[in-house]
């Protein structure tokens, strides 16, 4: 059985054209997305630990931050 899957060139991984490899490779999509993803986690656990009370203060802003950094990450170029 060979499926193949027709995909949206939006979706595709290759860089299109040369105003995608114009960005530098640390602002492209993937390792950003990753570094939001991670801030999130983080603030999730300042929030769930019950250790300190500065961590759980500050949990709220850094998950804040991560979401929205996703979301605008999200418009970046692979």
């Amino acid at each position: 059985m060979n499926l193949q899957i027709n995909r949206h060139p939006s979706h595709s991984r290759e860089p299109q054209g040369a105003a995608a490899s114009r960005w530098p490779k640390a602002l492209r999509r993937g390792p950003m997305e990753t570094l939001a993803t991670l801030l999130i986690s983080a603030g999730v656990l300042m929030l769930l630990q019950p250790f300190s009370l500065t961590l759980y203060g500050h949990s709220f802003v850094t998950t804040l931050i991560g979401v929205v950094m996703f979301t605008f990450v999200t418009k970046f170029p692979e």
